[in-house]
């Protein structure tokens, strides 16, 4: 499957979020956010993902490529002012993503990849903001 339609798809399941607003970014954040009363950023989400890529252990007995199964491993970041929000906010993706259909195959969380257990601060921008990165993964077969 074409990664720009898993990619689509997937952004499309992200903005049906409703306490996101469809404040869902591929790619890049832009430099102005929409902000609260106060000022502070309201919670959104950055979606990194590529194009899919070989799985050696799906590999036959001539060690081919099979270009009918692939693996394709996006992630979110999960964004809010506080520690508080961006825990709020990868619950409620977790939630949207975790076995969801994209394309004919499951999404789910990558155990595979790296976990962080905490929100991290981001204090390259004023004011900080926080985020929660969720790995996740599809396999075509």
């Amino acid at each position: 499957m074409d990664a720009t339609q898993l990619n689509t798809e997937l952004t499309a399941t992200l903005k049906a979020i409703p306490a996101l607003g469809g404040r869902i970014y591929d790619g890049y954040v832009p430099e102005k956010l929409p902000t609260d009363g106060a000022g502070y950023i309201l919670p959104y989400v950055l979606l990194l993902s590529g194009i899919t890529a070989d799985l050696p252990e799906e590999r036959d007995l001539t060690r081919q490529v099979d270009t009918t199964v692939h693996g394709w491993t996006p992630q979110t970041n999960c964004v809010g002012p506080t520690p508080d929000h961006a825990r709020k906010c990868a619950q409620l993706v977790a939630q949207a993503l975790t076995n969801t259909r994209i394309g004919n195959h499951w999404l789910k969380p990558d155990a595979d990849a790296f976990r962080v257990a905490t929100p991290l601060p981001d204090n390259q921008v004023t004011p900080a903001r926080f985020y929660l990165p969720l790995s996740w993964r599809l396999n075509t077969n």
